[in-house]
């Protein structure tokens, strides 16, 4: 993947947009039930064109202490919702320590393969810690091989829960949405060269539902750039409204990162 700064935030959400089982929920704001499925655009801050972002459960074995789950993804072109631009598989394991995923995909019109991409990645610590005032830290490693060449990425991210409150996306108007900030270091290697980049994540999760809002601003030197992304419908689910774990901060002070 080259170090352009316009492909990291699209990049880096392919593989850690998977947010989507039963009664028992394993995390509430991380829902698994079968053939589940949310839609997602996701464009550059003030444009209209967006791309389509389409996350399906495959499959979910649910134990006494841990729940399993494969998610199938797939990437619209910009502008282009009927050609796929790329797919993943994303598996989910949930336990009482929180969400984790690991993720395989590649990227590619037309049958032809232009990358490939693995990825290990923090999902949500346990439901009963998001709370308004909770924080937590977590790392990433994302690894591409983009026209012969390998690129890592690694990130070291500080998480916090500002509060609860309603948002509107496209898919409707969730009265009790939890807001999370969260500010990610990346180092990102390609041979020798090795740059930095700082992300800043604004997400909303909602009970029962899971991520339906993400803004991002990702600055690399003197450059940055926005993305906004917002679910456009899911399917399968059996929302919930979110318990009333408190009242929203005023503002929103980032986390820092180590």
């Amino acid at each position: 993947m080259p170090h352009r700064l316009g492909r990291l935030p699209a990049f880096l959400l392919l593989v850690a947009a998977a947010t989507p089982a039963r009664g028992d929920e394993c995390n509430a704001y991380f829902p698994l039930r079968p053939d589940a499925r949310w839609v997602y655009s996701e464009g550059a801050a003030g444009t209209s064109q967006t791309m389509l972002r389409t996350i399906t459960v495959m499959s979910v074995a649910a134990g006494s202490e841990v729940t399993t789950a494969e998610l199938q993804q797939q990437v619209s072109l910009p502008g282009r919702p009927d050609v796929i631009a790329g797919t993943a598989i994303t598996r989910v394991r949930c336990d009482a320590s929180g969400v984790t995923l690991t993720v395989e995909g590649s990227a590619g019109v037309g049958g032809e393969t232009s990358g490939v991409i693995k990825a290990k990645l923090p999902g949500l610590p346990p439901d009963s810690d998001l709370k308004p005032g909770f924080s937590w830290r977590g790392d990433t490693e994302v690894e591409t091989m983009d026209a012969g060449a390998r690129v890592v990425a690694q990130g070291a991210r500080g998480s916090r829960v500002e509060g609860v409150e309603s948002v509107t996306v496209p898919a409707g108007t969730f009265p009790d949405a939890l807001k999370v900030a969260t500010v990610q270091t990346l180092t990102l290697q390609r041979g020798k060269d090795t740059r930095y980049a700082r992300q800043q994540l604004l997400e909303w999760y909602v009970r029962g539902v899971g991520l339906v809002k993400r803004e991002t601003r990702t600055s690399q030197g003197k450059d940055a750039a926005g993305s906004i992304e917002q679910l456009q419908s899911h399917s399968g689910l059996t929302s919930a409204p979110a318990s009333p774990t408190g009242k929203d901060g005023t503002g929103t002070a980032f986390p820092p990162t180590r």
